[in-house]
């Protein structure tokens, strides 16, 4: 890294770690007032209560890092420009890209530690706090939901079961279907009214029993039953699935989460959404780096003017993201939609870029 990388790098450090304490420390201050009295009024422990503001942190902190980056990003090249560096390196011979190599390296590499923290720490930390919400704040005890519709999901030895109705705590199902497969063939089927757990397993009542051939579509065998007592070694918590949040979950955790859903015929299209947005939300970070150094020289070294701008960028940056989400769960691909932010913004900057070089 040159030396003139290293001026604009150390420049940006400092605005940037002042930014973001700050925007931390409004984040902070916000839960306080928003929640701390509720917490109280209903007798929770201050240990409790900081424990689980500190923990929330985290999550809400990568939020917030694009902001930074741009308030940070006006203030250097803002600086550079009131006191005539800026024109000093252009009267040098030096393009605005090389001059400002520096920024560029400091917007990906926060990107990078960004997408890093999201694949480690950031979905042990926000799962934490969410339990401890829960557990120790609201006093749920360790959530897990009770009662099902339409119950479609995977048990043992190649069984698949599906219910209109199933209550884990009763140990019952309505309407129940449980598909065996040995392989890729379908070989037993058991299709009943109802199904009760006992202590010696699953009870079947009112159904028949199907036996498949060979080729797993032609039927062998149909025995009709008013009770059937079964072998199955699922307990009804084993089929009371609760699901993760996608923000307690790293990249490889949801890709994984998502491919074994769809196998079972469950719509998975919000769920790939925010598996693309664990990408490009990260990114973020490079983009308003990129764009803020034209708008930061377009107010001339104005404070006014760039925290302005910066506030407004920020609003369109975030409507932008969350106009592409919604656009991705029907008229567009996930990867388009979570992306439509970034590509949108670094086109502007790329225009603002050309226009100020032509007049640099």
């Amino acid at each position: 890294m040159s030396i003139l990388n290293r001026y604009i790098l150390k420049k940006f450090v400092k605005p940037f770690l002042a930014s973001f304490v700050a925007l931390c420390v409004l984040l902070f201050v916000s839960q306080i007032f928003d929640r701390l009295d509720r917490f109280l009024a209903d007798g929770v422990d201050i240990g409790h209560v900081l424990s689980y503001l500190i923990t929330s942190l985290p999550f809400q902190a990568l939020q917030v890092l694009p902001v930074a980056c741009l308030l940070a990003t006006l203030f250097v090249v803002g600086n550079l420009a009131r006191t005539r560096e800026y024109v000093a390196g252009l009267a040098g011979g030096l393009p605005p890209e090389k001059f400002l190599t520096g920024l560029f390296f400091a917007g990906f590499a926060i990107s990078v530690a960004a997408l890093v923290a999201n694949e480690t720490v950031i979905p042990q930390i926000t799962h934490y706090s969410r339990s401890m919400f829960r557990e120790n704040i609201r006093r749920l005890g360790e959530w897990r939901e009770a009662v099902f519709t339409d119950l479609f999901v995977a048990g043992a030895d190649g069984r698949i079961w599906a219910a209109k109705f199933f209550s884990s705590s009763e140990g019952s199902m309505e309407r129940v279907v449980v598909d065996t497969y040995d392989g890729a063939r379908l070989s037993e089927q058991v299709d009943a009214i109802k199904a009760v757990w006992t202590s010696d397993g699953w009870v079947f009542q009112n159904g028949v029993k199907r036996s498949y051939s060979a080729d797993g579509i032609s039927i062998a065998n149909v025995e009709a039953f008013t009770e059937m007592k079964t072998g199955y070694r699922e307990k009804p918590a084993d089929l009371a699935i609760n699901e993760p949040q996608p923000e307690e979950m790293t990249y490889s955790a949801l890709r994984r989460h998502i491919r074994r859903l769809d196998s079972l015929g469950i719509p998975v299209r919000a769920l790939e959404v925010e598996l693309m947005m664990k990408l490009a939300f990260p990114f973020s970070c490079f983009v308003v780096t990129f764009l803020g150094v034209p708008l930061a020289l377009r107010g001339k070294g104005n404070a006014a003017i760039g925290i302005a701008a910066g506030a407004a960028l920020t609003l369109l940056y975030l409507g932008f993201m969350q106009f592409g989400k919604a656009l991705a769960q029907r008229a567009m691909p996930p990867w388009a939609g979570a992306w439509l932010g970034n590509f949108v913004f670094l086109t502007v900057g790329c225009l603002l870029w050309a226009r100020m070089r032509r007049t640099a």
